[in-house]
């Protein structure tokens, strides 16, 4: 299987008439559960199934990261004028695509020629690992190899008017998950929630969608992999190979000033 698998199913989802998910409170402490849940998380815009807001999250220092400053998504390629009017609305000035470029041609993103929201292409991957390493083996991939794309997402939310942000790929689960467990750890996140916010993502493929068209993947009710013991073992490997978030981007170029920059923009006075 190709990653994702062209043209348009979803990576690692196959269809199921019993859609089940991964229930929002069922990995995280007991302390931290309920800041999974909650309606302001989950963004349930017309043309999108996981498109959801990573604020509210507790961070280091005594702070929480910002609501509606960060989003993750699966692919913007269908939404209705009224939905792209309404994620403007949330006030978000760029949209970062992670898809491979031949992704952008069959399903051109709708914010690519917006003059109101910065587009940015940065293509995560530009092989596929799946084959050989399992999707765990993907993340791991990213951490070890594609440094360079990880700091240019971060370069880009630094940039003026970098956020609010949105960051999707296909699902919005692997390259997406991957980046924005990159982001949340260097705000200081813990590991558990990091990991069930990656989890979520079952949860909302296992529904029907009608405001997505019948030809479009996510049409239907699926079953997507994003266990957290995959997500559970990328940060061990950030950690133990990397030495964390912070020294990964460093080392990729990023000075400590934009390092806590960036982590004081996706960030705020815990409430």
């Amino acid at each position: 299987m190709t990653w994702p698998p062209r043209p348009m199913d979803p990576p690692d989802a196959v269809v199921t008439a019993d859609p089940v998910g991964t229930p929002a409170g069922s990995v995280g402490t007991p302390e931290h559960r309920a800041t999974l849940d909650g309606a302001r998380r989950h963004l349930p815009l017309d043309g999108t199934r996981n498109l959801r807001d990573v604020g509210g999250y507790p961070a280091a220092g005594g702070r929480q990261t910002r609501w509606r400053t960060l989003l993750r998504s699966d692919e913007l390629t269908r939404l209705p004028a009224h939905a792209a009017d309404e994620l403007r609305g949330l006030g978000i000035r760029q949209v970062i695509d992670l898809r491979w470029p031949d992704e952008l041609v069959l399903s051109p993103n709708v914010f690519e020629a917006d003059p109101a929201v910065r587009y940015r292409h940065i293509a995560l991957l530009v092989d596929d690992p799946t084959p050989h390493s399992g999707l765990a083996g993907m993340y791991r991939h990213v951490l070890d190899e594609r440094l360079p794309q990880l700091v240019e997402v971060a370069r880009a939310l630094l940039e003026p008017d970098g956020l609010p942000a949105v960051i999707g790929c296909a699902a919005g689960k692997d390259r997406t998950g991957i980046t924005v467990a990159v982001l949340l750890s260097l705000a200081g996140v813990p590991d558990d929630i990091v990991i069930a916010d990656y989890a979520l993502s079952a949860g909302y493929f296992a529904v029907p969608n009608a405001t997505i068209p019948p030809g479009d993947w996510r049409h239907q009710p699926l079953t997507v992999d994003s266990p957290p013991e995959f997500m559970a073992s990328a940060l061990d490997h950030l950690r133990e190979a990397h030495g964390g978030a912070r020294a990964l981007l460093r080392s990729g170029g990023l000075r400590e000033t934009e390092l806590d920059a960036l982590a004081q923009r996706l960030t705020e006075p815990a409430r």
